[in-house]
């Protein structure tokens, strides 16, 4: 039983390298979080994960041409958890090691499980867009939109953000390898773009054909598929000096 615990321990323990699978885990993540998004800003006029627009609508309202057509309060706990996340996930990644098994799969499993509990309060209660159950949606789906990306960013994969899209339209069109057939870094960024694109028109669609509780519950199973997944990473193999 001992060295099977070892074994185990071992491998949770083991850095992941960069490859292919994880950056469809990446392109993955980037889907969900378009169909986030799209879930959460019929509902709450916020985003989760955007946090660009909540800023831009932030300033907009203080100063005093919003019209009452989104709610401070929204914007305010979306920006603020998702900064929360953010930092309390990355700083976590850094103690752990941010290419850590054992820290990947934690970290996917809290994101994964508040995207379930966010989903859980929209179907099981009345869908307002402000109040108590709405900031408790919007608290859990921006932690988690911000652990999301502070663990993205910190595996060093710039290309695949798996949230902001305007700097990867601007690096595809200036990238002086455009048009080269093999281009890894363009194809990354070409193919986050279209992840997160079908992400947003899936999510609206799942709306308008169901509800926003149905369209996240498919960003969870998204999540869930990744977190499954990083128990099948190949770790960096370190070698070994000669002495």
């Amino acid at each position: 039983m001992k060295p099977t615990l070892s074994k185990i321990w071992s491998y949770l323990n083991e850095d992941i390298r960069e490859d292919l699978l994880l950056e469809c885990q990446l392109l993955l993540l980037s889907f969900a979080t378009g169909i986030q998004d799209a879930a959460a800003w019929p509902d709450y006029a916020c985003f989760a994960s955007n946090q660009t627009g909540n800023t831009l609508f932030l300033a907009i309202g203080v100063a005093g041409l919003a019209n009452n057509a989104y709610s401070f309060s929204n914007i305010g706990m979306s920006l603020g958890m998702f900064v929360l996340g953010g930092l309390v996930m990355g700083q976590l990644g850094n103690w752990f090691g941010v290419r850590r098994r054992l820290w990947l799969l934690l970290s996917s499993i809290i994101q994964t499980v508040l995207v379930f509990v966010g989903m859980i309060v929209q179907y099981t209660l009345p869908i307002k867009p402000e109040g108590p159950a709405a900031l408790g949606v919007i608290a859990c789906l921006a932690f988690s939109s911000g652990g999301q990306v502070a663990m993205s960013r910190s595996l060093k994969i710039t290309e695949i953000t798996t949230a902001m899209a305007t700097a990867a339209y601007v690096d595809v069109v200036v990238d002086p390898g455009l048009l080269k057939v093999h281009n890894r870094l363009r194809d990354r960024r070409v193919m986050f773009l279209v992840m997160l694109t079908a992400g947003c028109f899936a999510g609206a669609f799942a709306q308008r054909a169901v509800n926003s509780s149905f369209a996240l519950l498919w960003c969870a199973v998204g999540k869930t598929v990744v977190t499954v997944s990083l128990l099948g990473n190949r770790r960096i193999e370190r070698r070994q000096s000669n002495k």
